[in-house]
């Protein structure tokens, strides 16, 4: 592997580090990817090259927001219905994840919600993770109780203390916080989690928590509930999404962010880097159908075995560096030794030609399918992943 000079030399090891225990701790999400690509029989029309047409399974999106009666975004999680139309993914995002990508124009999430409501706030998470959304909604803390009732009590890691009282006295009671650790908590506590602390200028602490409770949901969840609606359309309200996401298995995660510096951030305010290239992902591997690609350079779908799921997010890094983009992951791949490169159009595989400081000599395979909206499928051999520093 040749890796590409003075990479983002801002970050440091701990970034790796970081990356690696969450890839590693938290529950692998049901990555779609390719494998649902191969199992899909949509779009059989050949093309000029007469190669069979492939399309993503449908994976509806839904942003499910959360603000306080102040009007302070709480909380911003991604759920994802699984290939099936039932269970699926939920993903939280960080309110101070910051959209600004410019030392002088820093901007979290919250600060979007406040000035511009949900709508601005549904485009700066689009920016953010790549993914288009079906349904939007903000919903309040009564709301969430009322979805969380058939769940409780939730069993909870906590990362930080939550201070569940009015916030009137300067020094809470005992009962008045919840402590770091697992806890059992009903519904209406659960919500409160999700709301305690948002906006007092530590996001970053409340971030743990709000996995730890998404977790806890998904865990309470377990084989799901029944459900009578439709699973071949996709939901069009907020309540029909998370009836057909809790009527099968539901995995949870979250995502990693990057500290900012004084330099970075000279406005000091709550702050901080989403690791795009994570998100990209997590993202790729279980909405590829939902997912963007904004870059002028090709489309990547991106193929590797079990076991090298940092290696392959460091590699997306690479790709997004250079202008490409991924919009499909799949971690499930048979191993190989080589790297091969199927690419449908002679055009692409010049346009492939971006990625070669990262690959060296790219090594080009007869195609034998065209998936739709995919210029290159890069199948990662196990040569190069284990050349990949981490």
């Amino acid at each position: 592997m040749s890796a590409i000079p003075g990479r983002r030399k801002r970050r440091t090891v701990a970034m790796f580090v970081t990356t690696l225990l969450v890839l590693l701790s938290v529950p692998a999400l049901g990555w779609v990817g390719v494998r649902a690509v191969l199992d899909s029989t949509g779009g059989r029309d050949a093309l000029a090259d007469n190669l069979p047409v492939q399309t993503f399974p449908g994976t509806p999106t839904a942003l499910y927001l959360t603000a306080d009666a102040a009007g302070v975004l709480t909380s911003a999680t991604v759920f994802v219905l699984a290939p099936a139309g039932v269970g699926g993914s939920i993903v939280s995002v960080p309110v101070n994840a910051d959209i600004g990508f410019a030392d002088d124009a820093r901007q979290s999430l919250q600060q979007v919600y406040a000035d511009g409501g949900v709508d601005a706030t549904a485009l700066a998470v689009e920016s953010l993770v790549l993914v288009s959304f079906n349904v939007v909604e903000v919903v309040d803390e009564a709301t969430v109780t009322e979805m969380l009732l058939p769940f409780a009590p939730l069993t909870i890691t906590l990362t930080s203390d939550v201070r569940i009282g009015d916030g009137e006295s300067e020094i809470p009671s005992a009962d008045e916080v919840l402590r770091a650790g697992t806890v059992v908590l009903d519904a209406e506590m659960s919500a409160r989690v999700m709301f305690a602390g948002a906006g007092q200028g530590d996001e970053t602490g409340r971030k743990g928590n709000l996995e730890g409770l998404w977790a806890g949901f998904a865990a309470s969840v377990s084989g799901g509930r029944a459900t009578t609606l439709p699973t071949n359309v996709a939901p069009v309200t907020m309540d029909e999404f998370v009836t057909r996401l809790v009527a099968a298995r539901v995995q949870s995660r979250g995502l990693t962010t990057l500290p900012l510096t004084e330099e970075q951030n000279p406005g000091g305010g709550d702050v901080v880097q989403l690791d795009q290239s994570e998100a990209v992902f997590v993202f790729a591997s279980v909405a590829p159908g939902s997912m963007s690609a904004p870059k002028l350079g090709p489309v990547f779908r991106v193929e590797a075995p079990p076991g090298y799921d940092l290696q392959v997010k460091l590699t997306i890094d690479k790709i997004l560096f250079v202008g490409a983009n991924v919009i499909s992951v799949d971690t499930s791949a048979p191993s190989r030794p080589d790297t091969l490169f199927f690419v449908p159009d002679e055009v692409n595989r010049d346009r492939a030609q971006i990625t070669d400081e990262i690959f060296g000599t790219i090594v080009f395979a007869e195609p034998t399918v065209r998936i739709d909206g995919v210029d290159v499928t890069l199948v990662l051999g196990t040569d190069y992943l284990s050349s990949v520093e981490t």
